[in-house]
């Protein structure tokens, strides 16, 4: 298992490397990704729950996978950046898309 979670770390680094951005830019855009993927292959709306869901079921298992592997130097203030940045944006979308909804 330790070396699913090595491998996994070191792909994330050097997909940073390679695109030239940095690890607050990718989890930026991942947190999207994942909001816009899961509208679309589940059919849902994005002021359904699901979508916005499963951006904090993976910000917060990416950091558990951090916290997991091996050298990793425990900085909590970070991961909460990380988690942060991962879910800021979907979290504004939804919420505009169920402005609506809240309204009546």
């Amino acid at each position: 298992m330790l070396s699913w979670l090595t491998k996994y770390s070191e792909t994330k680094s050097a997909l940073g490397d390679y695109l030239g951005a940095s690890e607050a830019l990718l989890h930026l855009h991942a947190g999207l990704l994942i909001f816009f993927l899961s509208s679309l292959l589940f059919r849902r709306r994005m002021r359904s729950v699901e979508p916005i869901g499963l951006v904090y079921t993976f910000a917060i298992g990416n950091e558990l996978i951090d916290v997991l592997t091996p050298n990793y130097v425990a900085n909590a203030f970070g991961a909460l950046f990380d988690i942060l940045n991962t879910v800021a944006w979907p979290t504004l979308l939804f919420l505009l898309a169920r402005r609506r909804l809240l309204r009546g």
